[in-house]
């Protein structure tokens, strides 16, 4: 249970100041809070005994003043350093969260859901800095207070009448540490319950289009109550278990309660006891009625620490399981070589990549084709570091392309994937993520390469317009315009594109491929495309096959040798010229009137 404090030692040490004064100022606090009771009793003796003069009146309404006012003052002192703690623990966790999230890459993950991340990264972070802020304080009440007012009742008071009272309590800590146990279990199961909720809620919100389309609204609203009706389930069961909490702890103190009114009335008929000091014990026992009861929620909150501990331990410590020890910074591109290299994913049954010779020299343009599943991306991934590096030869210039240091390598690349990722910003801020400096001269220019003109004269706002989140308020041709503009402002030593022009149309996409020719010609460009139109001017084409090389050669070669890339390509002609001739044929008949 007390694990969770063990592993948050490290900021405890770091804020060690901090608490120190808190837990200092509130142990004080408690001091100077449990006189108040002996103070009243004693006024009440005076009153009974007649010892009550203007004088005496005067230094109690004094001393009970004091300490109301030195109470005030210290409990602002430690509330603010506990709390803020709390606070300071939160953007501790989730600043090395997202730090280790932007150091993983694909194989991490596949590990984990988004929505468990995200689960993870907020409520199980909340959960600690609860253990942090109020729990510290609980368990300070729960104990150096608790036994504050015990001392202070058997030396003002009666130890034995002390004694009997708190013996009762004693089985109170049987029952909260069973019942504790089984709230670690029970929030567990509620987390991961939340975290699958979370998953499915994002997936609907980015599938809401095609949820739409197919008419699933109905079946989904339905799953999602199941899910949510099962996570209540869940939930209520922790709250079934903690609810024993506080009544078994307002037992125990009610029997304490009745032990010392019983017992304290025998003593005071003996003459053990004033008048005064059981009014002063029963007050220390009613300022000890939150710190017991809160014993219960200090044993909640550790325990829901723990298990939240537990799950953000779990996606900190897993790793991708890349190594990348390369020193060399990357300063130039050199010619790349890949020989008898062979790669295959650790989830997959087949050689992804299977004996790769490729050579291709810097300022040279690559095409990638060939069918779906071919091995196109898995080979840009090797490319990326995205994946383990495979077994053979891969090397840029003179030097095995493991050697040099991952960044400087990605800093050389500027990077086009199927999947456009767009933020929810402005296309200036979108396309000026490539280039923190950009000026507006450098966004129009890349906007020209990416032949997106156009489309942004027709926007209300130009370069302001704020595209959506994930570009929700725009088309497919244009997310892909917009995320080549953000690798061309980089001007990238190596530029990949891999299925970046697949929705755009053949006019646009030769438009792209001239102005990349023209501004690159002694850069590395490598484009992997279904559609061979965009490969034609390329230096050097490998078509792909079950992630072999089956042929390779210019357009040209490759058309004479009539194999896969000329059977491809011919589908492909017909089709754009059946296209061609459709537009043409309709363009007549309007102009005879036949259309409107």
């Amino acid at each position: 249970m007390f694990d969770v404090l063990i592993k948050l030692k490290f900021f405890f040490k770091e804020h060690k100041w901090q608490y120190i004064i808190s837990f200092f100022t509130l142990a004080v606090s408690n001091v100077f809070s449990v006189f108040i009771p002996f103070i009243i009793g004693r006024f009440i003796d005076a009153i009974l005994t007649g010892e009550m003069d203007r004088d005496l009146l005067i230094t109690y309404s004094i001393q009970f003043t004091a300490l109301i006012f030195i109470t005030y003052g210290l409990d602002l002192i430690w509330g603010y350093g506990l709390f803020s703690g709390a606070y300071k623990l939160q953007q501790h966790m989730r600043s090395t969260l997202m730090r280790h999230f932007l150091l993983m890459r694909a194989p991490y993950f596949e590990k984990f859901r988004t929505g468990d991340l995200m689960a993870r990264g907020t409520q199980d972070i909340s959960a600690l800095a609860d253990t942090a802020g109020y729990g510290m304080l609980v368990l300070m009440n729960a104990t150096g207070f608790t036994t504050t007012i015990v001392v202070m009742m058997g030396i003002t008071v009666s130890w034995p009448l002390t004694f009997a009272t708190v013996i009762p309590l004693l089985p109170m800590a049987y029952v909260i540490k069973v019942k504790g146990a089984q709230v670690d279990k029970a929030y567990g199961i509620a987390q991961k319950s939340f975290s699958s909720v979370n998953d499915d809620v994002l997936e609907m919100i980015d599938g809401m289009r095609v949820i739409r389309a197919y008419v699933k609204e109905a079946d989904f609203i339905s799953k999602f109550k199941e899910q949510t009706s099962e996570l209540l389930k869940k939930n209520n069961r922790v709250s079934e278990i903690s609810a024993i909490f506080a009544p078994t702890v307002k037992a125990f103190a009610g029997i304490s309660t009745m032990i010392a009114l019983s017992y304290g009335a025998i003593l005071v008929s003996q003459g053990a006891l004033s008048v005064g000091d059981i009014i002063a014990f029963q007050m220390y026992l009613g300022m000890m009625i939150w710190p017991i009861i809160s014993v219960s929620e200090l044993i909640l909150i550790l325990r829901q620490g723990s298990a939240s501990m537990r799950r953000v331990e779990e996606i900190t410590l897993a790793t991708d399981g890349l190594k990348f020890t390369g020193k060399v910074e990357a300063e130039k591109v050199g010619d790349f070589l890949l020989d008898a290299f062979t790669f295959h994913y650790d989830s997959s049954e087949i050689i992804n990549l299977e004996d790769i010779h490729l050579s291709l020299p810097k300022g040279k343009t690559l095409g990638i084709v060939g069918k779906t599943g071919s091995g196109k991306t898995t080979l840009i991934r090797q490319l990326l570091n995205q994946f383990p590096a495979g077994s053979g030869t891969f090397k840029m210039g003179e030097r095995a392309y493991s050697d040099y240091h991952d960044p400087s390598v990605r800093r050389l690349i500027g990077y086009v994937p199927q999947d456009h990722i767009l933020f929810s910003r402005s296309v200036r801020d979108n396309i000026a993520f490539g280039k923190q400096e950009a000026t507006d001269d450098d966004i129009l220019t890349s906007i020209r390469m990416a032949s997106f003109e156009e489309d942004l004269k027709n926007m209300e706002y130009g370069l302001d317009t704020m595209i959506g989140e994930k570009g929700v308020s725009i088309s497919g041709g244009q997310k892909q315009r917009i995320s080549i503009a953000r690798a061309l402002i980089k001007n990238p030593e190596i530029l990949i594109l891999d299925d970046s022009l697949s929705a755009v149309d053949a006019m646009t996409e030769q438009k792209i491929i001239h102005n990349i020719q023209n501004v690159r010609k002694e850069k590395t460009t490598i484009i992997s495309t279904h559609r061979l139109s965009a490969v034609k001017d390329a230096d050097e084409i490998i078509v792909l096959d079950n992630g072999r090389i089956v042929e390779r050669g210019t357009h040209d070669e490759l058309i004479q040798r009539h194999g896969w890339y000329y059977d491809q390509f011919i589908k492909q002609e017909i089709k754009e010229t059946t296209s061609g001739t459709d537009v043409t044929r309709q363009a007549d008949v309007r102009e005879r009137g036949g259309g409107k």
